[in-house]
């Protein structure tokens, strides 16, 4: 039996050390790579540091395992005509230019993000990235060629709401209580309650793999008082997400 166990025990072990567990069925993942250690690398370095080691493994059969797309997202306004498409125009271009403010402080969702950590000797390169891509904030996809890593979001929207009497009551009742989020107009905190959106909010780094949240509410929300319009920038996901959310609440008109 003990002998049995033995034999059992080799035969995995040798197993284990020629083989990728969890394996992928792409070239890009068929290098047995040893642990790679990082410590507050940026995922521009690690992902050129992986795909350094493959190169050498592989002897340059395999030149690229990792895709790094840094495309700026896309912002478009909605609709396309829009009586409000200057001032969204302006709201876009500041939110581009504020992009700019959080690729330097390397905020979730860019390739400046630090990570720190490990990724395990013999182990698929697609669980490793995996797991960082969540890490960091990033969208990550699988494709023959290689695994694909790119900015998020990738794509927003911006669009016009209608703000009722019956929104504005609410955002003068939490102003009264003092319920109103810190660098936001009271209509555009009410707004958030409703509607749930997010991108107001931004994940910084405050150290290895800790984050804190910072706001960029300026850049995403823009209050016209006179024609009682609020700009969004948001997700497709995020606008389709709030329009539910005040129909079902009974505050939405129609722009």
């Amino acid at each position: 039996m003990i002998f049995l166990l033995s034999v059992l025990f080799t035969f995995f072990t040798r197993i284990s050390a020629t083989h990728v567990s969890h394996q992928r069925p792409y070239r890009w993942d068929s290098c047995i790579l040893p642990e790679q250690v990082f410590s507050n690398a940026t995922v521009s370095e690690v992902v050129a540091k992986v795909n350094a080691l493959v190169a050498k493994v592989s002897n340059g059969s395999v030149t690229q395992a990792v895709y790094l797309d840094t495309t700026p997202v896309k912002i478009v306004a909605l609709p396309p005509d829009s009586p409000f498409k200057d001032v969204m125009n302006v709201l876009i271009a500041n939110y581009r230019q504020d992009d700019t403010n959080w690729l330097k402080k390397g905020a979730s969702g860019f390739e400046t993000f630090p990570y720190t950590g490990k990724f395990m000797a013999r182990h698929s390169l697609s669980c490793e990235f995996m797991f960082l891509s969540e890490t960091v904030g990033m969208d990550y996809d699988e494709k023959p060629d290689a695994i694909h890593l790119s900015r998020n979001p990738s794509q927003l929207e911006c669009r016009a709401y209608k703000i009722p009497q019956k929104l504005k009551q609410l955002a003068e009742d939490l102003k009264a209580q003092n319920k109103i989020r810190v660098d936001m107009d009271p209509v555009s905190s009410a707004f958030v309650d409703i509607t749930k959106v997010h991108l107001w909010s931004i994940m910084v780094p405050s150290g290895p793999n800790e984050q804190t949240g910072e706001w960029r509410s300026a850049s995403v929300f823009k209050y016209l008082p006179e024609p009682s319009i609020l700009l969004l920038i948001e997700t497709p996901e995020a606008h389709a997400a709030a329009k539910k959310n005040l129909k079902e609440q009974g505050f939405w008109e129609s722009p």
